[in-house]
């Protein structure tokens, strides 16, 4: 996820996506024309102060989903987790882990603070909206802020505390699955499908209120039960993979079949004998077995057909130091993970300054496909 650091609390990197920005300003937008415009309450406000509130009110809410946040990280920490940074994006916040919880005690906990962090906050706010209220004062712009922060804090909390993987909910429904099934996996698995169902009903009620009329409210259901759905699906595919991969080494699967090139190979030559010859969608460069660099298909259409006669593999060839590799005794899951970030299908295995062959996205996958399968029969 895209980001940018903004600062750091306790330890722990707040970073902020650039869609973020986006759903400040439409919010506070909204609130300034919309919101505070309607309610009749406010109707004496001069626009300055709609303005006013609306600010206060769009970086308060901020902040709340930042502490919501904050009490995950700070739970997690305490619990023995490391915890890398925080991410506010257009639908709340993340926390970064390096780690899955180690048992559903650990999960619950961690789960369960960030809507209680979200009450609480509403609860304050309701009490000083109260106060505001008592005074005779509720329509004044600090007691319609409490008012709005209120009402907005509650529902952050009951809406995390939906069931469905992987909101908060969905997290305690899975510590409640992972105690009673003693697998992690499993318990993934079913709150990720509560998380799919929860997602199409979120969705058709969007569409429900965009045809009574509501589209701002419609259109924002149908994009949230969307994220919810993929972010289920995804999050259990990682959690999938990783434990599919546990344990398992890049020389588990090293591909030692793709024979090298020397440098001073033309590109004719190497197209003839390597591409169309052996069928090898990409050349190590080699002396002996050390890896100078790799020919693929980008780096011959960077040369017309018509001087690859003319042209050495050295020259057209992406140096060795440009590339991403892999050592044979690191986990394959960090492989998995090495190319799903630069976008690369394959990685060279290179010990110390040997060439040992070539780890595949296709060929990793396949590995999880077949571990699955083979689990499944054992269920």
């Amino acid at each position: 996820m895209e980001a940018f650091k903004i600062g750091r609390i306790f330890g722990i990197d707040i970073r902020i996506h650039w869609s973020w920005l986006a759903i400040f300003f439409l919010l506070l937008w909204w609130l300034a024309t919309g919101f505070y415009d309607d309610v009749s309450a406010y109707s004496h406000w001069s626009a300055a102060e709609r303005w006013l509130a609306s600010g206060i009110t769009t970086v308060l809410f901020f902040v709340s989903i930042l502490l919501h946040e904050l009490s995950h990280s700070l739970v997690a920490r305490r619990l023995g987790l490391p915890v890398h940074s925080i991410t506010l994006f257009i639908f709340g916040g993340v926390s970064s882990l390096k780690e899955e919880p180690s048992s559903p005690g650990q999960e619950f906990k961690m789960a369960i603070v960030g809507p209680l962090m979200s009450f609480a906050l509403g609860i304050i706010a309701a009490a000083i909206a109260l106060a505001f209220w008592a005074n005779g004062s509720d329509d004044t712009v600090p007691g319609a802020v409490a008012a709005y922060l209120a009402f907005i804090n509650i529902a952050v909390g009951v809406f995390n505390m939906l069931p469905g993987y992987p909101l908060d909910g969905g997290r305690v429904l899975r510590a409640s699955l992972w105690a009673r099934t003693g697998s992690m996996l499993r318990a993934t698995r079913w709150a990720s499908r509560v998380g799919t169902i929860i997602a199409f009903g979120l969705m058709a009620l969007g569409v429900i209120s965009a045809l009574a009329g509501n589209w701002l409210g419609g259109v924002w259901f149908i994009v949230i039960g969307w994220f919810l759905r993929n972010t289920s699906e995804q999050a259990y595919q990682q959690l999938l993979y990783r434990d599919t991969l546990q344990g398992a080494k890049v020389s588990d699967i090293v591909d030692r079949s793709l024979e090298g090139a020397p440098p001073d190979i033309p590109l004719s030559e190497l197209v003839n004998d390597y591409i169309l010859g052996r069928g090898q969608r990409c050349v190590p460069i080699v002396v002996e077995t050390n890896l100078l660099g790799l020919i693929t298909m980008g780096d011959l259409r960077r040369f017309p057909p018509d001087e690859w006669a003319a042209t050495s593999a050295f020259r057209a060839m992406t140096p060795r130091e440009q590339l991403y590799t892999i050592a044979s005794e690191d986990e394959l899951m960090s492989a998995l993970e090495l190319m799903a970030a630069n976008d690369v299908n394959q990685l060279p295995v290179i010990d110390g300054f040997d060439f040992s062959g070539f780890v595949t996205r296709a060929d990793v996958i396949r590995r999880i496909q077949v571990k699955a399968e083979l689990a499944g029969l054992r269920e």
